[in-house]
């Protein structure tokens, strides 16, 4: 019995550390892809992903679905509450439970839309992500040929960071990790005068 076992063991642990190989029969990695032998320069190559709309993007039952999962959307979404805002690759994330754009060479810090801040108040607080997001979700006017959408970012993979505001306005100013921002006014400031703040967010 025990003769049988052995081989049988040995045999599924080589299927569990198996790699794959696409034209190769050494393969490197656990998928290594190469150009088959004899390629010609101006021959079709590449790894062409599934090609999907926004909307059956959307409808995909991601319960389960393995955090990294890769798509292409040949569309943005036309749902009320989306993740899909245009074409390009997207992929499932997990910690987020929404897909996210695959943003090559994304800048890694932005300004925040505009804000009116009220100083007629002691105190005040601003929902920076919800500023943002309601924003850039529907921008008034964008050049001819956009696609239309600008990528959103989760709240959790952005920093919050105020780099500049009137001292002799604000006090007690901070942030908490969702992107809201609380104000304190000065009794002795000067509320006629207009004033802003400089707010940026960083990438994570």
């Amino acid at each position: 019995m025990k003769r049988k076992v052995i081989p049988i063991f040995f045999l599924l642990s080589g299927l569990a550390f198996a790699q794959v190989g696409v034209n190769t029969t050494n393969p490197q990695a656990t998928l290594d892809v190469t150009l088959p032998a004899g390629y010609t320069s101006g021959t079709k190559a590449g790894i062409a992903f599934p090609q999907l709309s926004g909307n059956d993007i959307e409808s995909i039952n991601t319960t389960g679905l393995r955090s990294g999962t890769l798509v292409y959307s040949t569309s943005a979404s036309t749902a009320s509450v989306k993740d899909i805002t245009g074409i390009g690759y997207w992929y499932w994330k997990d910690a987020t439970d929404k897909w996210e754009p695959v943003l090559v060479n994304a800048p890694k810090f932005f300004y925040s839309p505009s804000i009116p801040i009220n100083t007629a108040v002691s105190s005040g607080t601003i929902d920076l992500y919800t500023n943002y997001t309601g924003q850039f979700s529907t921008p008034m006017a964008s050049s001819t040929g956009a696609s239309g959408s600008i990528p959103i970012y989760a709240s959790n993979a952005l920093e919050y960071y105020v780099t500049w505001y009137d001292s002799t306005i604000f006090e007690n100013v901070a942030i908490d990790a969702g992107g809201k921002l609380s104000y304190s006014v000065l009794s002795t400031a000067d509320k006629s005068k207009p004033t802003y703040m400089n707010v940026v967010f960083v990438v994570k």
